[in-house]
C-alpha cells in the first residue's frame, strides 16, 4: 500500500510503441475556432478541487512500468485507462458521494447511441441513461496528432482543433455535459462548456507533468465534473448550425452525370447487371450499371465503401456512402465539382469525377449516395515513402503543395490530409490527392497556411511549405 497522494503525484509513465497505425480518425463533427478561448485557470482551478478533496488514504501500489506495446487508439486507451483512470479513481473512491462512480465504456452507463466516446465518468446504474454520465473524453494516438494540433492561437496548426474539438463537444451534447477531455496519452487538453457558444479549452498538459501532476490535475478535473456535470442549452439555440462555423460544402444537384467527360459511355446492357452490381440514378435515363471487382476500403465498415469497379468494362472508382452520412458526399462531390468546374491550377493532381446519384438496386450497398471517379494508376504514399529517394521525395512534394494550392483556389481546406490520402504512381510520376470528405470552407476573411495539409501529410519529413521561421 502506498498513500494515494503519493501515487497522484508521480508522473505518467511513457507509452511503448512500435509501428502503429498511419492516419488519425477524423470525424466530420466541428466547433469553431471562433467558439473556443483558453482556459487560462485550469491548472489552479483543477489543484484546487483536488487539494479540497482532502484525500489522505492508502491505496493499492501502482506499477509503473510499461511493457505492453501499443500501436492504435484501442491500445493507447488502454494505457489510458490504466495510467490515469484507475489510480484516479482507486483515490476518488473512498470519498463520500463516490460509492457506484466510476470510469466506464460508455455503453455501460448509457443507452446506445451513435456518437459513443472511448472514456466516460458517470454513476453505474441499474438502468443506463445519458443523465448517468457527467465527463467524457475522446483518445487519439500521439504519432498521428501532434502536440501542435493541440495549442490555440497558432495559426499555422490551430485549425487542427476543429475536428478534434467538435467530436468532444458532439459527444458531450450527447450527454448534456459541462466536461470533457481529448487525450492522445501523451498530452491532455481539458475542455469545459462555459456558454452555449463558449468552450475553453486548457493547454495541452503532458503526461509527464509535475507540481502538480497530470493525476493530481485529471482528479481535480474530474471532482469538478462530479459537482456540476450537467449544461443544458437554450431552448433556441440552433448548435449544429452555430457551432460549426461556415456551412458545410454541398452539391446542388445530387444526380449528375459530368457534362465535360466524354471518355466513357454510360449506356448498360441489362444483361450486364450481377450480383456484384449497383444500379445508380443520375440526372439521365437509363440509369447506369456499375460492376464492382474489388473492395478497396474496410470491409468492417458499414457507412461507407469504395472499389475498383468497372463501367461497360472501363476501370473506375466507385464511392457509396449511406444516406444518413450525406454530408460526408456532399463534401466529396462539391470539391471534385469545384476543381473541374474552376478548372485551377494543380488541377492534374485530382481525378476526374465521372458521376454522382442515387443507388436504386444493389445487394453489396443497398442504399446511398454515389460517387464515380475516372480510375488512376498508382499506389498509397504511405506505403511507398520510405522506399522514395529524396529526388522523388521533392517532387511528391511540389506536386502536393500545386494540390494544395489548387484546392485554396476553390476555397477549401482539408482537415484529415495525410500520405493515405495520396497515390503516386513512380512509373508516370503522377501525384493524386484523394478523399474530401473532411473539407471545409475557408471564409473569405480566413487564411489557412498551406502547412495546415503539408504538416499532416509529410511531418518531420516535410521540405516544401514549411511556416516561416520553421
Amino acid at each position: 500500500m502506498e498513500l494515494a497522494q503519493a501515487q497522484l503525484a508521480r508522473a505518467v509513465p511513457p507509452l511503448r510503441r512500435n509501428a502503429g497505425t498511419s492516419n488519425p480518425s477524423i470525424h466530420s463533427d466541428r466547433l469553431a475556432l471562433t467558439f473556443m478561448s483558453e482556459w487560462h485557470s485550469f491548472t489552479s482551478d483543477a489543484f484546487q478541487a483536488f487539494l479540497e478533496a482532502g484525500i489522505t488514504h492508502e491505496v493499492p501500489f501502482h506499477d509503473e512500468t510499461e511493457l505492453y506495446t501499443v500501436g492504435n487508439e484501442l491500445g493507447v486507451s488502454g494505457r489510458f485507462v490504466r495510467n490515469l483512470c484507475d489510480p484516479v479513481m482507486k483515490a476518488l473512491e473512498p470519498l463520500p458521494g463516490m460509492a457506484s462512480i466510476r470510469f466506464a465504456d460508455f455503453q455501460a452507463i448509457s443507452t446506445s447511441e451513435d456518437t459513443v466516446p472511448d472514456v466516460c465518468l458517470g454513476l453505474i446504474a441499474v438502468d443506463p441513461t445519458p443523465d448517468n454520465v457527467h465527463l467524457v473524453g475522446e483518445l487519439k494516438t500521439p504519432w498521428t496528432i501532434p502536440d501542435a494540433y493541440l495549442h490555440l492561437n497558432r495559426p499555422n496548426t490551430s485549425h487542427h482543433l476543429e475536428p478534434l474539438i467538435g467530436q468532444l463537444v458532439a459527444q458531450m451534447r450527447t450527454c448534456s455535459l459541462r466536461f470533457g477531455f481529448l487525450s492522445t496519452y501523451n498530452s491532455t487538453v481539458f475542455v469545459k462548456r462555459a456558454a452555449d457558444s463558449s468552450f475553453l479549452l486548457s493547454s495541452p498538459i503532458k503526461h509527464d507533468t509535475m507540481q502538480p501532476s497530470l493525476r493530481q490535475l485529471f482528479a481535480g478535473f474530474c471532482l469538478m465534473a462530479l459537482s456540476e456535470p450537467k449544461y443544458f442549452e437554450s431552448p433556441s439555440f440552433q448548435a449544429r448550425e452555430k457551432l460549426r462555423g461556415p456551412p458545410p460544402l454541398r452539391v446542388s444537384a445530387r444526380l449528375l452525370r459530368n457534362p465535360d467527360y466524354r471518355s466513357l459511355s454510360l449506356t448498360n446492357e441489362l444483361d450486364s447487371v450481377t450480383s456484384d452490381s449497383v444500379i445508380v440514378n443520375t440526372d439521365r435515363s437509363p440509369p447506369t450499371v456499375i460492376n464492382c471487382v474489388r473492395q478497396l476500403s474496410d470491409p468492417t465498415v458499414n457507412s461507407k465503401a469504395t472499389w475498383l469497379a468497372t463501367i461497360n468494362g472501363t476501370p473506375v472508382i466507385l464511392k457509396c456512402w449511406q444516406l444518413k452520412y450525406d454530408e460526408l458526399f456532399d463534401a466529396e462531390a462539391a470539391v471534385y465539382h469545384r476543381i473541374w468546374t474552376q478548372r485551377p491550377a494543380g488541377l492534374h493532381n485530382f481525378t476526374k469525377w465521372i458521376l454522382r446519384g442515387e443507388i436504386v438496386c444493389s445487394s453489396i450497398f443497398p442504399s446511398g449516395y454515389v460517387l464515380v471517379l475516372e480510375h488512376r494508376d498508382g499506389m498509397r504514399l504511405d506505403r511507398l515513402w520510405h522506399t522514395l529517394s529524396e529526388i522523388e521525395r521533392a517532387h511528391v512534394q511540389s506536386e502536393c503543395i500545386n494540390g494544395v494550392h489548387a484546392l485554396r483556389q476553390v476555397t477549401v481546406r482539408l482537415d484529415d490530409a495525410g500520405m493515405h490520402n495520396i497515390l503516386y504512381s513512380r512509373e508516370s510520376g503522377v501525384v493524386t490527392l484523394l478523399d474530401f470528405e473532411g473539407a471545409q470552407e475557408v471564409e473569405s476573411h480566413s487564411v489557412v497556411p498551406t502547412y495546415h495539409e503539408m504538416g499532416a501529410i509529410f511531418g518531420s519529413d516535410l521540405l516544401l511549405g514549411r511556416p516561416s521561421g520553421g
